[in-house]
């Protein structure tokens, strides 16, 4: 058996999440080839830096962390004012994390979004002897979302329920939005797996996704608790 050990090539997700990183980018996406070596990378970027800048920061960037050599003719970038920025929709966002933490008589749990290259985390409490994870999940993926778009967003969580349907458990969770002074109701489910807090958190994810990705993502003060990928 040879001492050398296995390396595995990072995935196109790995190579967006490092990419977004960089300054002045705002959302990339790399396309692999069957070999799984970097064939393109597409950039989203402001007007505020040079693209030769950026393009060496990626070349970098990607180098440094994943020791891959990229090709600057394989990039394909477009620069737009930071003002035009703010008004493309978010990228559609992803859960990252869900944990749960003891606190005395409480429990909490935590849920990670990230959308844009930026991610949030929201949290919600439950008493330990009276637990309710499929709405507390819920609870903190809609306060995740809520720092994530850096806005309030006027949600209802209506219902939490499990149910059978053959061999599988299906959770589906009901959430009512308010917007623009009208009422929208969306479901969203999930396959209740081994953890029921994130079965919780992708089914309220999947019904709030259809909302949320037409909302704008506003550039976050730095007071904000908005965290970078």
């Amino acid at each position: 058996m040879s001492s050398t050990a296995m390396t595995t090539k990072p995935s196109a997700n790995d190579l967006m999440l490092t990419i977004d990183q960089i300054r002045g980018v705002y959302a990339s996406c790399v396309i692999l080839n069957k070999n799984d070596d970097v064939s393109e990378i597409h950039v989203v970027a402001t007007d505020a830096r040079k693209p030769k800048s950026i393009v060496r920061d990626i070349e970098t960037m990607l180098f440094v962390k994943h020791r891959i050599k990229i090709d600057y003719r394989t990039i394909s970038m477009v620069q737009i004012p930071d003002e035009q920025l703010l008004r493309i929709p978010i990228a559609r966002p992803e859960i990252r994390s869900v944990t749960e933490e003891v606190m005395g008589d409480r429990r909490r749990v935590s849920v990670k979004i990230t959308g844009a290259s930026r991610s949030a985390t929201g949290d919600a409490y439950e008493r330990v002897d009276n637990p309710d994870v499929f709405r507390t999940a819920a609870k903190a993926t809609i306060s995740a979302l809520e720092k994530l778009v850096n806005h309030t967003i006027d949600v209802r969580l209506e219902d939490a329920q499990t149910f059978r349907i053959g061999a599988h458990e299906v959770l589906l969770v009901i959430v009512t939005v308010l917007i623009d002074g009208n009422e929208e109701t969306f479901v969203g489910s999930s396959f209740v797996g081994t953890r029921p807090i994130e079965s919780a958190a992708r089914a309220t994810l999947d019904a709030l996704n259809r909302r949320i990705h037409n909302l704008t993502l506003q550039a976050p003060r730095e007071e904000e608790e908005i965290e970078s990928i």
